[in-house]
């Protein structure tokens, strides 16, 4: 009958999360304090130099974890009867469990890290949300990492249609949960994250714009600072991102089309718009606040910048892009697109635009 009671207690006790480690870690304890006791008490007297406790501690401790520097050891029948049951019979036992549960924690950890279960540690960190193939992921990310500013940025993937990442990077993190689920931001910190970009679900799925959306909304509620980027498949949904807040649209199929038939009217556009679009090959795109304070002329400004090796693009006044700014004076508001090999301040603009 006490044999079944003690069974029961010990698989309540296993139940428990943290029971058992503690249970084990306390024996272990037991052990090395009543080894030291035991050592101090039978070898103090014998021996020719003082041993203080905090020695007979580090002799329990030596011992237990069978390193045995041979500094100390038994010389009294008291003091190895003693190290017989506490470290040997007691004390190995213990410690070999600590060090298995630890191996097994980490190895738990390790495994749910891996399929996205466990909640991550990130800050000013990228959230990517969906994971529509392996290729346009990996390249998504490949892109962002060419951006100097963004080589050691952490980036977390959000989704529930795949298991696990399938590539290996140790700036790359995987939450596994559902794109609409408050619970699946807060696990990747998003209330920590400087940006989000938001991916069709599927370029076959005719839910995809409002399963984007309703995922823009879940994270502007969490974190309504934060700045969104959302792909947008058919451009008639535009209404669905409309009543919900988010910085930046990109309607990628509609570009697609739009860059096919340029270039089968004039060919060589398609390879411009790879370059220039691309953070790893050359001159890039870049975009830049104007200050409501500035007083140089757009024309001036990219009439002098263009012999620095800088192209000014376009001029984005809210939902309208000036490529042709003639007597166009900077309003608040404005942001300024360029062409460059590297990402310049406005300080650096003008000063560059000075000399």
């Amino acid at each position: 009958m006490h044999l079944l009671h003690l069974v029961r207690f010990y698989r309540r006790l296993s139940a428990r999360r943290f029971a058992r480690p503690l249970l084990v870690l306390s024996v272990m304890v037991v052990a090395i304090l009543g080894n030291a006791i035991c050592f101090q008490v039978f070898e103090g007297p014998v021996r020719d130099e003082p041993l203080s406790f905090g020695d007979s501690i580090w002799y329990s401790i030596i011992s237990i974890t069978t390193i045995g520097y041979g500094d100390f050891f038994p010389t009294t029948p008291g003091a190895r009867i003693a190290t017989v049951v506490f470290i040997v019979v007691i004390g190995l036992g213990a410690f070999s469990m600590i060090v298995g549960m630890t191996i097994d924690t980490l190895t738990e950890f390790a495994a749910l890290r891996r399929r996205g279960m466990a909640k991550i540690l990130a800050n000013d960190h990228i959230v990517i949300v969906n994971a529509p193939t392996t290729e346009r992921l990996a390249q998504l990310i490949t892109e962002l990492k060419a951006d100097p500013s963004h080589a050691s940025t952490d980036i977390v993937v959000i989704s529930d249609r795949i298991e696990e990442l399938p590539f290996q990077d140790p700036h790359v993190l995987f939450v596994h949960g559902s794109v609409l689920d408050r619970a699946t931001y807060l696990r990747a910190c998003v209330d920590q994250a400087s940006k989000a970009i938001v991916l069709a679900t599927s370029y076959e799925d005719p839910g995809s714009d409002a399963v984007v959306a309703s995922a823009v909304a879940v994270i502007d509620s969490i974190k309504p600072d934060i700045h969104i980027v959302a792909e947008c498949i058919n451009p008639s949904h535009r209404p669905l991102f409309d009543s919900v807040h988010c910085d930046s649209i990109v309607f990628s199929m509609g570009i697609t089309g739009n860059l096919l038939a340029l270039e089968a009217q004039d060919p060589g556009i398609a390879q411009l718009i790879e370059v220039i679009t691309s953070n790893s090959r050359g001159t890039t795109l870049f975009s830049i606040d104007v200050p409501d304070d500035s007083n140089i002329g757009y024309t001036a400004l990219a009439t002098r910048l263009l012999h620095k090796d800088v192209n000014v693009l376009c001029v984005n006044r809210g939902h309208e892009s000036l490529t042709s700014w003639t007597d166009c004076q900077p309003q608040p508001g404005d942001r300024l697109i360029y062409a460059s090999r590297t990402r310049h301040s406005w300080p650096e603009l003008q000063s560059l635009a000075a000399q």
